[in-house]
């Protein structure tokens, strides 16, 4: 997902200015090239993942954390048990530690109730947001102030290398990229203005990625909608850059996001985007009629609109296309690696 990706990444730019950095992971899952030490939790982790074994990972956890003496911890992770973070963040963490909040749907974060909400993470270094909006979000409804937006990076040379490969198909396509384990990304929006748009009469295809349990709907909609020609479905890829990097654009038309790493992937590629404007991250993103568009939120009808716009203009299509990479410059490795630096207070030779 996102978090490992940016964890994967802000530990390759610490190592590389000398800072010593160990990853702790709570599933026995590792996804993305990393630097540095890794300690894996998830291998302590039993089937029945019962109250005994929990403590017993518990403790594993502190010990290593006295072991290793850190300066900061920056927990990256979905925690959404009050009592288990309570007991993690004012009993295990021992140094400056920092929430990373990643989500405008802060449920999975805090506590339903706003008053443990505001108290669970009193003694953070801060929490660092991922979003303007959703560090408003924070201050207005949990009256948090230690709080700072650093965006997600993202690597040109890395997505470079791994873009570089044949034409996947011989087709033109939209393209559509999330888990299927619920409906946050609304694929169903994205095939219904599909379908209202100019797309299918212009020979475009709608190509989707992504696996888990709502796929099953989304499939049946396609059967259902007589599209079985027109959508094209591939599961979960480790690369799927080859595939953003062919596609005519990349849409977005989920109820919520954090920063969807997509899109600025996406222009990483050179391809433009039209994106709900929904909270969080888009209208951080896209830059109006010259990266893509910007799209009323939960609007089928205007996303179906976005869409003809991007085929039937072929001018404002190419102005997207050649703006899109120069348009996410600031959201490079290097930037936001320093902007972590400076918000850590740490100096490099």
């Amino acid at each position: 997902g996102g978090a490992e990706r940016v964890q994967a990444r802000l530990s390759i730019y610490f190592e590389n200015q000398g800072i010593e950095v160990h990853h702790i992971i709570v599933r026995d899952i590792v996804t993305y090239t990393y630097a540095g030490t890794l300690f894996n939790m998830g291998k302590l982790k039993n089937k029945s993942n019962g109250i005994f074994n929990k403590l017993k990972r518990l403790q594993a956890l502190k010990k290593y954390l006295k072991d290793n003496e850190f300066d900061y911890i920056i927990d990256f992770r979905v925690k959404n048990n009050f009592i288990q973070e309570f007991i993690i963040a004012n009993w295990i963490y021992k140094v400056p530690y920092i929430m990373s909040i990643r989500s405008f749907e802060t449920a999975y974060y805090f506590p339903k109730n706003n008053f443990f909400a505001s108290i669970i993470y009193k003694k953070a270094y801060g929490l660092v947001t991922v979003s303007k909006l959703l560090e408003e979000k924070l201050r207005t409804n949990y009256q948090y102030k230690k709080i700072k937006t650093i965006y997600n990076p993202i690597v040109e040379s890395e997505i470079e290398k791994l873009s570089a490969s044949e034409k996947p198909f011989d087709f033109n396509y939209f393209l559509g990229i999330g888990r299927m384990q619920n409906n946050i990304k609304q694929f169903d929006h994205l095939i219904e203005a599909f379908k209202r748009s100019d797309a299918i009469a212009n020979n475009f295809k709608l190509v989707l990625i992504g696996d888990g349990e709502y796929k099953n709907v989304i499939v049946d909609l396609v059967r259902k909608e007589s599209l079985e020609n027109q959508v094209v479905f591939l599961p979960y890829m480790e690369n799927p850059f080859p595939y953003i990097k062919n596609a005519y654009l990349m849409a977005l038309t989920s109820k919520n996001e954090g920063f969807p790493n997509v899109l600025i992937e996406s222009l990483a590629c050179g391809v433009p985007i039209v994106a709900y404007d929904c909270e969080s991250g888009p209208s951080e993103i896209i830059l109006d009629e010259n990266n893509g568009l910007l799209v009323k939120n939960q609007d089928i009808d205007s996303m179906a609109n976005a869409m003809n716009r991007m085929i039937n203009d072929a001018a404002l299509h190419q102005n997207c296309a050649s703006y899109s990479v120069n348009s996410i410059q600031k959201f490079n490795l290097d930037a936001i690696g320093k902007e972590w630096l400076d918000y850590l207070k740490i100096t490099t030779e």
